[in-house]
């Protein structure tokens, strides 16, 4: 067994790995894999030759505090069946760390599958967030409704949110625009609200009906939003939110953070991080 770095020459590998594991679609792991792959901060386990770990890793930044952090972002942790219970992820995960924190990064984030895995390798909680479900016999607020993915307006949400958010991470004018390819891989749509002229929230939704991003400034705009969304897909729809929406729902655990030098300190403030890659 050879535990080493992924290179370039192990992309198809790694994407053949990952549709295997998460059953992900085609334009998916093609998008990921040509937009999102970073052999350079990834590790593979081999076996005769062939891929059978890995853990994959995205160079990012979080703000905590008004603060920005550099953070590494992991995400694809698999491992074949027949691999299983040998100890690769836990060895290829803590590669993966240890390189992060030689390489300065202020620390390494992720949303764990196994938390007691991760926990014993440095990783505690540090966001949360809310589930929150469509209700049509709700009243709507007088807000008007747009279509299609209007960037400056989902950014002007976006970063209201950051401000007194921690654990989000940074998004500029191509940030967003790869985020949006992610979401057109699985067939997403865009709906805005909007009071007059002001942009009050945004929300992302799949051909599916699985709500990938829902933000908004007020509990009527994300009311509005999941509402509406609701009525046009025919289906009740759930979404994962901040905690102070302002709309009960269900709490539930995000983000788990490995913090290098105390950099800054855990729970987060409001802590609360989106699921796009």
């Amino acid at each position: 067994m050879i535990l080493r770095k992924l290179e370039r020459a192990d992309t198809d590998r790694a994407a053949a790995l990952w549709r295997e594991i998460f059953g992900d679609s085609e334009a998916f792991t093609s998008w990921f894999f040509s937009e999102r792959f970073s052999p350079a901060h990834s590790f593979g386990a081999f076996s005769d030759g062939r891929l059978v770990a890995m853990t994959i890793g995205r160079p990012s930044s979080i703000t905590v505090s008004g603060k920005v952090f550099s953070a590494l972002v992991i995400s694809g942790v698999s491992t074949l069946p027949a691999y299983r219970r040998r100890g690769l992820m836990r060895a290829l995960v803590s590669m993966q760390t240890e390189q992060a924190k030689a390489q300065g990064f202020s620390c390494c984030c992720l949303y764990p599958d196994i938390e007691t895995l991760y926990a014993s390798l440095g990783f505690r909680q540090g966001t949360d967030a809310t589930v929150i479900r469509s209700d049509e016999t709700r009243p709507r607020a007088p807000l008007s409704l747009r279509e299609g993915a209007d960037i400056p307006a989902m950014r002007a949400v976006y970063d209201a949110i950051q401000s007194t958010h921690d654990g989000m991470q940074l998004r500029d004018e191509a940030e967003f625009k790869a985020v949006l390819r992610d979401y057109a891989c699985d067939g997403g749509e865009t709906l805005l609200v909007f009071d007059g002229i002001t942009p009050l929230g945004y929300l992302c939704i799949l051909a599916d009906g699985t709500v990938s991003e829902l933000l908004a400034l007020s509990p009527d705009a994300y009311a509005f939003l999941l509402d509406t969304a609701a009525a046009r897909f025919g289906i009740s729809l759930t979404a994962r939110v901040p905690s102070d929406c302002g709309i009960a729902g269900t709490r539930v655990y995000g983000m788990h953070y490995l913090i290098f030098n105390n950099a800054f300190s855990l729970p987060l403030k409001n802590g609360f991080c989106q699921t796009a890659y």
